[in-house]
């Protein structure tokens, strides 16, 4: 039988042996790091995060990195489209901007005033108020058609600024409206209307010139002239814009008796429907006798008296004509002029060019249509006989005497006779 004392030194090697086994299992495991202590538990959770938060988070560092890179390059080739479209658009504003240069040859219009009247030798508006037109006459449609067509009056009044224009119909120089048939009238009847269409959708004035040249007495197609202007004031009569010049330029042994008696037989076909529209009188000697005329006007109103002049040929003698005509109060009309010589070829004479203007247009006032509309080779001529356009033209493409033109109609820029400058007094007026 064990005594309680055996007993008791029994367990209390158990207990030795146990916590010497337990010890020693944990000591090597501790050494191998398979076993973590209570007081290691929050280092070791660090030690972890430590260990693993780098591993996590490279992949996300590279993804990043390879967003960062395409985001790079998205907004680089952003940047480069963005200054690719600056510069197109750039170009594209220097080309709308240098396009205009060239081909705008005017920034002014010249007024349209509407209804028009002579009074006091003067060309007024509704108002009282002295008008001027200023633009071309056409040469002979019979010839050139084109430049009486829609395109061709637009662009002038657009690019150069006129407000007239004269359709010079010939009468019996090739294909004359009275020498070539009945299907040649109705061609150049359509040609006209056309052009009065054109001429009033655009705001401008026109004159329809029945053109008598080498039928040097207006009275030999008399009976013609008055079925014409029969047929277009009945046509134009609600057109406040049409102005008729009944014959053109009388001329060899045509006087003024003569020029007369056709004027008296004429003037009232067109005032039997039309009481107010502006005439147009050719006079004796191609358009240069006034003298006749004051003699012996016509006893109808709202009448003016053409004068012609070419600036190679006619000088101060025939300036002095004119002046004397008009401080007589001779209502004169310039329907035809040039500044080469009087056959319509030549050079452009600057210096008479300059005293025929500042007489004209700044002593007096006088309406005026320059000669000719048309690209034919001689100088009188304002498009170049190379140019085959029928608009938008370039000072490349245009004679002196055209750029000369458009030179005067510029001057009167901010003056009252460009469109929408409201009148003012003489003495303020840069005319």
């Amino acid at each position: 039988m064990v005594s309680k004392k055996q007993k008791f030194w029994t367990v209390i090697l158990v207990i030795v042996l146990v916590i010497v086994i337990v010890g020693g299992v944990f000591g090597i495991s501790f050494v191998k790091g398979k076993v973590t202590f209570p007081w290691q538990l929050q280092t070791g959770e660090a030690k972890t995060e430590q260990v693993k938060e780098p591993a996590k988070e490279e992949p996300k560092l590279v993804i990043k990195e390879k967003k960062q890179d395409e985001s790079a390059k998205k907004e680089q080739e952003l940047k480069k489209a963005k200054e690719e479209a600056e510069a197109a658009a750039e170009k594209e504003t220097e080309k709308t901007e240098e396009e205009p240069a060239d081909n705008l040859l005017n920034d002014i219009k010249l007024k349209y005033y509407g209804k028009l009247a002579v009074e006091d030798s003067h060309l007024v508006d509704a108002d009282g108020h002295e008008v001027l037109l200023m633009g071309v006459s056409t040469h002979g449609i019979n010839w050139y058609p084109e430049y009486a067509s829609a395109e061709t009056i637009k662009s002038l009044r657009d690019t150069w600024g006129i407000n007239v224009i004269r359709l010079a119909m010939y009468t019996s120089d090739y294909n004359g409206y009275c020498v070539a048939g009945k299907e040649n009238q109705e061609k150049l009847k359509d040609i006209i209307d056309d052009a009065v269409e054109a001429a009033t959708e655009n705001d401008m004035y026109v004159i329809i010139d029945w053109h008598t040249l080498n039928d040097a007495d207006p009275n030999e197609y008399k009976a013609d002239a008055i079925q014409f202007f029969g047929e277009m004031v009945r046509k134009y009569e609600s057109n406040e814009n049409v102005i008729y010049e009944i014959c053109n330029e009388p001329n060899g042994d045509t006087t003024w008796d003569d020029v007369r008696k056709y004027a008296n037989e004429v003037i009232p076909v067109i005032r039997n429907v039309d009481k107010d529209a502006i005439i147009l009188v050719g006079t004796p000697k191609w358009a240069t006798d006034l003298d006749s005329v004051l003699d012996k006007p016509l006893d109808f109103d709202n009448i003016m008296y053409t004068y012609h002049f070419y600036a190679g040929t006619h000088h101060k003698a025939e300036r002095n004509a004119l002046r004397d005509a008009l401080d007589e109060g001779l209502p004169v009309f310039i329907s035809e002029y040039g500044l080469v010589d009087a056959d319509g070829d030549g050079d452009l004479n600057e210096k008479e060019a300059d005293y025929w203007y500042d007489m004209i247009r700044k002593e007096y006032g006088v309406s005026s249509c320059m000669w000719n509309l048309s690209n034919k080779d001689e100088g009188s001529a304002m498009i170049n006989a190379d140019c085959d356009k029928l608009s938008d033209f370039t000072e490349e493409d245009l004679s002196e005497s055209a750029m000369w033109l458009i030179d005067q109609i510029s001057q009167l820029k901010h003056s009252d006779l460009e469109e929408g400058v409201d009148w003012i007094t003489p003495e303020n007026n840069n005319r």
